[in-house]
């Protein structure tokens, strides 16, 4: 009988990196969807509001967030897996807003703005991983997080970031 090897298949490939400046003082995420941010914000979903809105994040170093095109659909477990486990993909909310910053009203950039999602992944306000998902649409930025346990499933239009360490190029 012939055994039949299965080769385990990349859910990942890299598009690039860039460069995410350091937070200097604590982020109060509540704090940074008031009007002066200049980031068009036209949706911040309750999920997001419940588990990010009285969380106070540190300061942080710079650091290189990597991006990822999504090869086939998955939740978000072995995404998570593949990019080295929980600890290497959680980032911070203040540094997904850093890159908002840079295309504060849609413009082309490190995110795309095609309507389909720029997924970050941080912890909320209880510790939970969670997957936070920011995408583009002609009336503005949307936010919306969900738990990494949560069993939908993201699909190959949508763009995973998170830290990498180096250099900041992948």
């Amino acid at each position: 009988m012939t055994e039949q090897i299965e080769l385990a298949t990349a859910l990942l490939a890299p598009l690039g990196s860039a460069f995410v400046p350091a937070a200097t003082a604590p982020v109060i995420i509540r704090d940074c969807f008031k009007k002066t941010t200049g980031v068009r914000i036209s949706t911040i979903f309750a999920e997001f509001k419940n588990r990010f809105f009285d969380k106070t994040e540190s300061p942080t170093a710079e650091v290189a967030y990597g991006k990822y095109k999504l090869l086939s659909i998955s939740p978000d477990g072995p995404i998570i897996a593949e990019l080295g486990g929980a600890s290497k993909v959680e980032g911070t909310f203040t540094a997904a807003l850093a890159l908002l910053q840079g295309q504060p009203k849609g413009e082309a950039g490190f995110l795309q703005t095609n309507g389909y999602a720029n997924i970050f992944y941080a912890k909320d306000k209880k510790g939970e991983l969670c997957a936070i998902r920011i995408g583009w649409t002609n009336d503005g930025w949307v936010v919306d997080a969900m738990s990494v346990t949560d069993p939908q499933a993201w699909h190959g239009e949508h763009l995973i970031f998170c830290p990498v360490a180096g250099t900041g190029s992948l």
